[in-house]
């Protein structure tokens, strides 16, 4: 993710925090495991949709028909998401093939619990 690519991004500010702390004006949020892994991060929001192309980010305004294998009606699913971008690495994080760690659980902060306060998951 290169933050410096979307119009939408934006670091939160200390009033902003959803799973973070406050430190130096910034949300600061990190995370330790028992085998000896840990990263840290900054609290940030930016808009979010899954699926559509992903050669180029769907735009709200495409022309695409209504049709359920349109990958162009992504776009009808953006909501704001708060999540942590990551600045520091230890153990299996650094070694690892995977690139971020998505949470699906359901804590506020999760993805699911974030696009189900936005409106677009009905109860």
């Amino acid at each position: 993710f290169d933050q410096t690519q979307s119009d939408s991004f934006k670091k939160l500010s200390c009033n902003e925090c959803l799973r973070g702390h406050c430190s130096g004006n910034e949300c600061k949020i990190s995370m330790s495991y028992q085998e000896g892994s840990s990263w840290s991060a900054f609290e940030a929001q930016d808009s979010c949709y899954a699926g559509g192309l992903h050669a180029a980010a769907v735009t709200a305004d495409s022309t695409a028909k209504e049709d359920d294998l349109n990958p162009f009606l992504a776009a009808k699913y953006t909501f704001p998401l708060k999540f942590g971008c990551q600045t520091h690495l230890t153990g299996l994080f650094i070694t690892q093939l995977a690139d971020g760690i998505m949470g699906l659980d359901n804590a506020q902060a999760s993805y699911v619990k974030q696009m189900h306060a936005s409106g677009l998951i009905p109860n």
